[in-house]
């Protein structure tokens, strides 16, 4: 698959990494360096008040330890997703009807992601981009599902209409568009994440007991903080679809945002996940 990438980097299709904050974005674009490949700038898009305090912050050290510029990608309106849970909540009052992200209604992915990067493909200027993002097929069967290399078909040129991706990197035309994503670490495992900072599970053993003695993270801890904090993944801080783990240690290190959603809750009378109450947490 590298070698379909090169052909298209030769024909002069721009790389665009895209960041959280997470291991998984950061690693990719590490990677994609060793590669030899050349980012056009790292995507990171902001939504907010959700987000970890810290996830900028990253993303901002990334770009400074990979010397690749780094584009803040937000909504065109301005709301962040609070804002759009908060819209929903009170558009869909009396109805019935949940208003929070799911798995099953994931707008937090399409409204405050998908979208606004879209909206930014478009304004670069270029007819030919690569949008690499750090998923693995480790992490879920859904993700084991996917195709690693494929066409963003609402963003590409009918002329590339029932073209494979290997045809539409061989027949591209710079007056047509042509986007594709690209997983470029979708068979490594977590371990293998790690090591691409020369980190192994040990030293985030080390990292987080360093943090519990200590109550602050070790200099030499590349990765998220929130790792060190007792998090298996980092999205949102306060995330829909992360484990109770991650929404309970997101919750004592945000406790601003947790009220605010317990408030949500109890305004509304939909816990936060169908099975599990923001309320029964105790901090």
């Amino acid at each position: 698959m590298i070698d379909l990438i090169q052909t298209a980097v030769a024909k002069g299709a721009k790389i665009y990494s895209n960041v959280s904050g997470g291991k998984d974005g950061q690693a990719m674009t590490k990677v994609l360096l060793d590669w030899n490949f050349q980012i056009e700038s790292l995507l990171h898009c902001d939504l907010g008040r959700t987000e970890w305090k810290e996830s900028l912050q990253q993303c901002e050290k990334l770009s400074q330890r990979c010397n690749v510029p780094l584009t803040i990608v937000k909504r065109n309106d301005g709301k962040d997703l609070l804002d759009r849970w908060q819209d929903r909540m009170n558009k869909l009052q009396g109805t019935g009807k949940p208003f929070w992200s799911s798995s099953a209604s994931r707008y937090c992915t399409s409204d405050m992601k998908r979208d606004p990067t879209n909206v930014f493909y478009n304004s670069t200027g270029h007819n030919f981009i690569i949008s690499c993002e750090g998923i693995r097929a480790e992490e879920s069967t859904a993700r084991a599902k996917k195709e690693p290399l494929s066409l963003r078909s609402k963003m590409c040129s009918s002329y590339y209409d029932g073209m494979t991706v290997e045809q539409a990197i061989e027949n591209f035309n710079p007056k047509f568009k042509l986007v594709l994503t690209w997983f470029p670490i979708f068979n490594f495992t977590v371990g293998d994440v790690w090591a691409t900072f020369n980190m192994k599970t040990s030293d985030l053993q080390q990292a987080r007991n360093f943090y519990y003695t200590s109550g602050t993270v070790a200099p030499w801890w590349p990765f998220h903080p929130a790792y060190v904090y007792g998090n298996e993944r980092v999205s949102c801080a306060i995330c829909v679809l992360a484990s109770i783990n991650d929404i309970t240690n997101g919750a004592r290190h945000n406790p601003e945002l947790f009220q605010t959603l317990v408030q949500m809750e109890q305004q509304s009378g939909f816990t936060f996940k169908n099975d599990f109450s923001l309320q029964s947490i105790n901090l």
